[in-house]
């Protein structure tokens, strides 16, 4: 029976940053995930072509995520031969301090974190800078340059995994059923009835963690679907927005929607152009078994979400009007702390999980917080309290 160092379950994001750096580091790793179409009906988080990639935000330990994140996307463009990186620089609008909702406070707390200095820009600035677009005239803007900006996910799994192989990590297409803990040894179950033996493991399954038996408990964790609505841009408009940045906009002058983030134009497997829009809105979806998952994210997602968003993404750039529309599924796992769970949950039983719709661009990040636990190294500049695990109740 050969038994490997560790079994990493789950080659997404998080999975396959995990697995490159354990296998650079001399550790034997099989890294196990599903391929789309599998007949077990298990999906990615979303089969999408871009994501955002940004330091401004509200919270400081994301933030230090993604710039730890992001300041390796170079090296991994370089030492794959895998492009994924495109620092078109970011821009935030944020609603007045004075307004309710307002998160202005914690975006320039953030700032001042990370010494970005002359980011903070009037609605003039923006407006001589990007005419193309309607934002509020009382919003508050901040400017992220390079290497903020885009990354495609797809092909950041792709540098990871090829990255781990060169390394000497195995790769197994399948879906893991069930681990169980033989002694000092992991058994871990592949439908089809291939078992792989681990003396670790790491279960970065995602939303379908709990819905296998994956960990030693169930962990509180909430699965949110979310739509994403595409619109595209004809041969004159993507160029006309060649220079777009990609985009988190807050806003009080939609019902029901209080903020998406809109990503510029980025071609598409199907031939075409499209602008992304996206916000948190599928509340009129259950998806609560793996049927209503498989169900769901071979459907067309929410078309509520869409009803909403066509009409935001049109009046923030009003060229789009009357554009031909493509709506998306995906599904977000959130954590009770807002932040990923990266954890021992028993004695060589690990777990890095809950993206909370933020992981993609600091996955790489995450994956070494996950690696270096494993190993048993010390994090630099990070608690392990603040990535705790939390069972169900």
């Amino acid at each position: 029976m050969e038994v490997t160092d560790v079994t990493v379950i789950g080659a997404g994001l998080i999975g396959s940053a995990a697995a490159r750096h354990m296998a650079e580091a001399g550790v034997a790793v099989t890294l196990i995930g599903a391929v789309k179409g599998n007949p077990t009906g298990i999906h990615a988080s979303h089969y999408d072509e871009a994501r955002i990639t940004r330091q401004i935000g509200t919270d400081p330990i994301w933030s230090d995520l993604a710039r730890d994140a992001m300041n390796r996307y170079g090296a991994i463009e370089a030492n794959s031969g895998i492009r994924f990186h495109l620092p078109c620089g970011h821009l935030r609008c944020d609603l007045p301090v004075e307004h309710p909702e307002s998160e202005l406070d914690l975006v320039r707390a953030v700032c001042r974190r990370h010494l970005l200095k002359n980011v903070e820009l009037s609605y003039e600035d923006i407006a001589r800078r990007l005419p193309k677009f309607a934002f509020q005239a009382d919003g508050v803007f901040h400017w992220e340059p390079e290497p903020a900006g885009i990354i495609n996910p797809r092909r950041l799994i792709r540098a990871q995994i090829s990255l781990a192989r060169r390394a000497a990590a195995k790769l197994i297409h399948g879906v893991v059923v069930r681990v169980e803990k033989r002694g000092t040894t992991f058994a871990v179950r592949i439908s089809g009835g291939y078992t792989q033996f681990s003396k670790k493991v790491l279960v970065a399954a995602g939303s379908y963690t709990n819905k296998f038996d994956l960990t030693p408990e169930k962990l509180a964790l909430e699965i949110r679907p979310e739509t994403v609505v595409l619109m595209e841009a004809n041969e004159d408009l993507s160029s006309s927005l060649a220079e777009m940045p990609s985009i988190i906009w807050r806003l009080d002058h939609v019902l029901d929607v209080t903020g998406v983030y809109v990503l510029p134009p980025v071609a598409y497997p199907d031939g075409r152009v499209y602008v992304k829009v996206g916000a948190d809105y599928d509340r009129d979806v259950s998806v609560g078994t793996v049927g209503k998952m498989d169900a769901y994210m071979t459907s067309s997602g929410s078309a509520r979400t869409r009803e909403l968003l066509v009409p935001v993404l049109q009046s923030l750039i009003p060229r789009l009007a009357g554009a031909h529309v493509v709506t998306k599924p995906c599904l977000l796992t959130y954590t009770p702390g807002g932040f990923p769970m990266v954890d021992e949950v028993a004695t060589g039983w690990f777990v890095a999980v809950g993206g909370c719709g933020k992981s993609a661009k600091s996955s790489d990040q995450i994956g070494k917080l996950a690696s270096d636990m494993i190993q048993g190294e010390k994090w630099t500049g990070y608690s392990r309290a603040t990535f705790q695990a939390t069972r169900m109740h």
